[in-house]
């Protein structure tokens, strides 16, 4: 087989079909489409089981609730493609998607393909796309422990290799060995943890400069949520990664810059974005602003960032929850 696609589902009988349509008008390049329904309550899994007696290449798996992280590595342990691909059960891709990343996989012979994305509402209107700035190349080997570009997140606001899962295509054999990509409890960072563990492992990253996959921003949904346990999955994502790039000999020069930008997206960024009213944003940067770990690197650390940033993490640091609740 070439290529498997993972798509964990639940509770998303709303949006399911659509995403399901262009998955399943790929190029025939995709032997197989793994739909993994973790404990729906709604008609999700009745749809996965129509769309599955329509196409031969669907393999439906349903298990008791289990969280997306989970999910996702039943399915990867269910794949038998030569590549593995994701797509989350309420976003919706090109139908050439699969088809690009596997032919510019095979062309390179990368270790992992990379594409840009679209933000989109629940009505397909454009919020915004995410592209790499890489010029005009598009294929980068590791040399002497790194890229040639800087993947990784960093505190300066300058663009970087999205640590969503769903963007990107996988070699099978490498995401299965790799010890680092297997479940860690995490209810949020746990696609930061397998996707930069797979780029410090990797050889080769190839880039394809066209946004081929549509991230719907719905209401309700997780990333509009937040969690108390989200600052302790991040202080395990910021163990995770220094272990994995040793593993492989990546070298992270800066790691605390990263750390820091890890922290404002997972966490901080969590917080912003979810719809809580001001009284509880404060009680949850004050979650954050608990952390020891964030507390220690608050101090130690002065990168380099603009300054909506900066002052963002002084009023952190300085725990001024309630005025930081006010402006972010």
């Amino acid at each position: 087989m070439r290529v498997s696609i993972v798509i964990p589902v639940y509770n998303l009988e709303k949006y399911l079909r659509k995403c399901l349509n262009s998955v399943c008008a790929q190029d025939a390049c995709v032997d197989e489409i793994i739909l993994v329904n973790d404990g729906s309550t709604d008609d999700s899994l009745k749809i996965c089981e129509e769309y599955a007696a329509k196409y031969e290449k669907i393999r439906v798996i349903n298990q008791e609730n289990k969280g997306v992280e989970a999910t996702v590595y039943v399915g990867i342990a269910a794949a038998k493609g030569e590549y593995i691909g994701f797509v989350d059960g309420d976003d919706y891709i090109d139908p050439s998607m699969f088809k690009k990343l596997y032919d510019t996989i095979n062309l390179t012979n990368a270790d992992m393909v990379v594409c840009g994305y679209n933000r989109v509402d629940e009505n397909d209107n454009l919020l915004s796309s995410y592209r790499l700035n890489l010029s005009q190349k598009t294929v980068f080997d590791k040399i002497d422990g790194t890229f040639p570009v800087d993947f990784l997140p960093g505190m300066s606001g300058k663009q970087f290799m999205s640590y969503a899962r769903w963007n990107k295509l996988f070699k099978r054999e490498q995401l299965l060995n790799n010890s680092f990509c297997r479940p860690h409890g995490l209810k949020v960072g746990e696609d930061t943890a397998m996707v930069y563990a797979m780029l410090f492992s990797s050889k080769r990253v190839a880039y394809v400069d066209e946004c081929l996959y549509y991230y719907v921003q719905r209401t309700g949904s997780i990333v509009h949520s937040f969690d108390a346990r989200y600052i302790k999955n991040w202080e395990t994502v910021i163990d995770i990664l220094p272990t994995a790039a040793s593993e492989f000999g990546f070298k992270l020069d800066n790691f605390d810059d990263v750390a820091l930008a890890l922290l404002y997206h997972l966490c901080l960024g969590k917080v912003r974005a979810s719809k809580l009213p001001r009284k509880k944003r404060a009680e949850a940067y004050k979650i954050i602003g608990d952390s020891e770990k964030a507390n220690l690197l608050l101090r130690s650390s002065k990168p380099h960032m603009p300054f909506k940033r900066k002052l963002v993490f002084s009023l952190l640091k300085f725990k001024r929850y309630k005025l930081l609740s006010l402006i972010y």
